[in-house]
């Protein structure tokens, strides 16, 4: 008899397994404008049925804007017409042609990214790129990492399905980004870095881990402080940068100044202070970028969940 879950378990993944397969062959072929259409049908479809994802984002509205200030049923809709877009980006991205796809992303200031890439090459410690689960971002890392021949490293959540892992790095790596797990990225992204690489971060999940509330619209958020102390230790050049859907298959990509980042303080209280400083900063950033395109956030997040061993904030 208890074998039978086992089997049963087993000939699910491989269901899955295929599945995905044959949705990375299959989901190219088509132009990513009617991929994204299809993801706003479907997503006007989804935001209508009930359940706790459902409840959950609409929770999280309330929280992020309790007097109001924006239409929540719209929000709710383009929240889950984002969520399904990015699905049918991260597979569409396996065949990205720079040749023809670099063009579809627009740089909001291009002088400043210049400045930022001059000053990267110049220190030589590599560039640590703070976003979030905001627009598109999948794609935009493939174009970054066409447009500039940097070495480029994301850090990802190993999949549960180890069968997929094979397909995910498939899918991420089909530009040239090397993907890396959490568990295992420490030592591989401070010597990337250092060798002036270029690391990709989303940093507004709420994730197990040594880290702090921070807030979020208001609201203490835990945060880890592994991404702000890893910018630190290596004394790379940080900044916030965004990829936004601007129109059917068009990116607009918010790139924002470097912050600023003291040199690395030896004092373990003060480093603290300074881990602290720097997670609050790029949160801060993601808010504002939020509150700009609040439809295309994925709101389904458990981004105020609680953590038991959250460290308090210094005095």
């Amino acid at each position: 008899m208890s074998r039978k879950p086992r089997l049963a378990k087993r000939v699910r993944y491989a269901l899955m397994v295929g599945v995905i397969n044959f949705l990375i062959w299959f989901v190219p072929r088509f132009r990513l404008e009617t991929l994204q259409g299809a993801g706003d049908l479907l997503g006007a479809i989804g935001a209508r049925l009930p359940g706790k994802r459902r409840r959950r984002v609409i929770d999280h509205l309330n929280l992020a804007y309790p007097a109001g200030g924006i239409n929540r049923s719209q929000v709710l809709k383009e929240t889950y017409q984002s969520a399904i877009k990015t699905f049918f980006e991260v597979l569409w991205g396996v065949g990205w042609n720079p040749a023809a796809d670099n063009k579809r992303l627009t740089v909001a200031d291009p002088a400043a990214l210049a400045a930022l890439l001059e000053e990267t090459k110049r220190r030589g410690r590599g560039l640590v790129i703070f976003t979030a689960h905001l627009g598109c971002s999948e794609l935009t890392a493939h174009w970054f990492v066409t447009s500039f021949g940097l070495p480029c490293m994301a850090v990802a959540a190993r999949p549960k399905i180890k069968a997929l892992e094979g397909a995910m790095e498939r899918v991420r790596g089909a530009s040239g980004l090397r993907q890396i797990y959490r568990g295992e990225a420490g030592t591989a992204t401070l010597r990337h870095l250092r060798a002036g690489g270029v690391l990709i971060l989303m940093v507004d999940h709420n994730l197990k881990g040594p880290g702090v509330e921070v807030p979020f619209f208001g609201h203490g958020a835990h945060t880890i402080l592994a991404p702000a102390r890893l910018a630190l230790q290596a004394g790379a050049v940080v900044t916030t940068m965004f990829g936004l859907r601007n129109g059917p298959g068009e990116i607009l990509l918010e790139n924002e100044p470097p912050m600023a980042v003291p040199e690395a303080a030896r004092d373990k209280a003060l480093r603290f202070q300074q881990e602290v400083d720097l997670t609050r900063a790029y949160t801060a950033r993601i808010e504002e970028m939020v509150r700009r395109y609040p439809g295309q956030y994925l709101w389904m997040h458990k981004r105020w969940q609680k953590r038991p061993g959250t460290l308090p904030l210094p005095s």
